[in-house]
């Protein structure tokens, strides 16, 4: 029997020398600046909705909800298989919009149903264990809750994959303009459904889901559009198999990774049952996270354009948007901590005080937890996640480690300390091997120079401009156009 040809997979080894946006350093630095300006707009708003929701709720609801968060990143976690990385990536290798397109829409249906049957099955375990400080005395509304909140999973999903594509092909001001619009619809929505009418931590998941369901439509009309463009149908038929491969390798560095960045309120939740705690806590790194608006824009750049990089334009490029992004990191960290205490003491309860020092220990991890993200962007981008993935096992076995031995003794202090050594773990492993790769000192990916001050600068203006000119478009009424 005469078989049909076969599309051959695209080698995923292979680093094509491709032309476009991702290899011009010109257009790589004015997406950088595009998304800035989005991660400036979502950290106002973010900031408002997580200040909006303490002051509403209380530190009790407040932590429950931050446990519910964390659940759904822990599955989200357990159950993408390195599939949205891989979607990056080989959309940076020139995969068909089409073919990506397909594979997305179909691992999004086969994963969250997977997941919800495995989770729904794990529920009686962990209520016992992990997720012991939620619900207080309400326990059937913490059941119906951790059930709900299984519809965000394929949200996640479609976002993510849609964000990987987008990106990759220069789209990044349609996905940008709907992670504000996300951004400002929770805000809105968190008002209307706790403060107008009080559905409490109820309110607060439904808000959540809302405006990120309506940003997952968005996104996949984006991707869609594209698809049916001409543009959307050149490049490399992708096949599952090929895809799988990659993300798959992945996988276990987004496993380590989440836990790294979250086991430390899971942990809170075991080892102290107190949702008070938690809610202190979870106020306190969100607002130190507030500052990954600076890492993830570079990074949120720098993956796609590694991945359709020669390796020489990727060993020039990571140092520079490394120094960048640890400047510009640094600067927000100063302005964080004391704009943090000034938003306690004067926006909050006296209660609430206790998450300023948890917020002060934290810190320097997260600029650690910054440079981790650049370089693992880095990594990843040259199709050998091994690296990151050991970085993620030393953090996480660190930071297990030291949550067990310092929660007991210093409460959400001792969990702070705990991410601030894993933390640095974590990016100690990844510098040292970005170090060897590129053939560079370490100073060549900390130590800003004369170049990163200016663009720094620079960004700001332009940001502010692009700001500003996004409003004065909008604040124009018909008559005066």
């Amino acid at each position: 029997m005469s078989s049909a040809p076969q599309t051959p997979e695209p080698d995923l080894d292979a680093l094509p020398a491709r032309s476009g946006w991702a290899n011009d350093r010109s257009q790589f630095a004015s997406r950088v600046v595009v998304i800035f300006a989005t991660k400036v707009a979502q950290f106002v708003m973010g900031g408002a909705t997580l200040f909006l929701i303490a002051a509403l709720l209380g530190s009790a609801p407040s932590g429950e909800y931050g446990l519910l968060q964390t659940w759904i990143g822990m599955l989200f976690a357990f159950g993408q298989l390195g599939m949205p990385a891989a979607m990056t990536f080989i959309a940076g290798r020139h995969g068909t919009v089409r073919s990506l397109e397909r594979i997305g829409l179909g691992l999004t249906v086969a994963i969250s149903l997977a997941v919800a049957v495995l989770a729904i099955a794990a529920l009686p375990f962990l209520e016992s264990t992990v997720l012991r400080a939620l619900g207080g005395s309400d326990v059937t509304t913490s059941d119906d809750l951790l059930r709900l909140v299984l519809a965000a999973i394929p949200m996640l999903l479609i976002t993510q994959f849609g964000a990987g594509i987008l990106y990759t092909h220069g789209l990044n001001r349609p996905y940008n303009r709907i992670q504000v619009a996300v951004a400002t619809s929770m805000l809105i929505l968190t008002a209307i459904l706790i403060g107008f009418v009080p559905f409490g931590v109820s309110g607060a998941v439904g808000a959540y889901l809302i405006a990120n369901g309506a940003g997952a439509l968005a996104v996949l009309y984006e991707v869609h559009k594209l698809a049916r463009h001409p543009d959307g149908a050149e490049g490399d038929r992708v096949s599952l198999s090929a895809f799988a491969r990659y993300g798959l390798k992945l996988y276990p560095q987004s496993i380590t990774t989440f836990f790294s960045y979250r086991a430390d309120v899971l942990l809170l939740s075991w080892l102290l049952g107190d949702p008070k705690a938690i809610g202190y806590y979870v106020v306190a790194v969100r607002i130190a996270e507030m500052t990954f608006y600076v890492p993830d824009s570079i990074s949120a750049m720098l993956y796609p354009a590694i991945s359709a990089s020669t390796r020489s334009e990727a060993d020039r490029l990571a140092p520079a948007a490394t120094r960048l992004a640890m400047l510009t990191t640094l600067m927000a960290a100063v302005a964080v901590v004391p704009a943090g205490f000034a938003a306690i003491w004067l926006l909050l309860k006296p209660e609430w005080h206790a998450a300023f020092p948890a917020l002060v220990v934290i810190m320097p991890g997260i600029l650690s937890l910054s440079l981790s993200k650049v370089l693992a962007a880095y990594l990843s981008g040259l199709g050998r996640p091994l690296p990151t993935t050991v970085a993620g096992i030393v953090g996480l076995t660190v930071n297990l480690g030291a949550n067990l031995v310092l929660i007991p003794r210093w409460g959400i202090v001792g969990a702070s300390a705990a991410s601030l050594i894993s933390y640095s773990c974590d990016a100690s492993v990844l510098l040292f091997v970005a170090c060897r790769w590129a053939r560079v000192p370490p100073q060549a990916f900390l130590v800003p120079r004369r170049a990163e001050f200016g663009r720094v600068r620079r960004t700001l203006v332009e940001s502010l401009t692009a700001i500003r000119s996004q409003a004065s478009r909008r604040g124009r009424s018909p008559a005066l156009r």
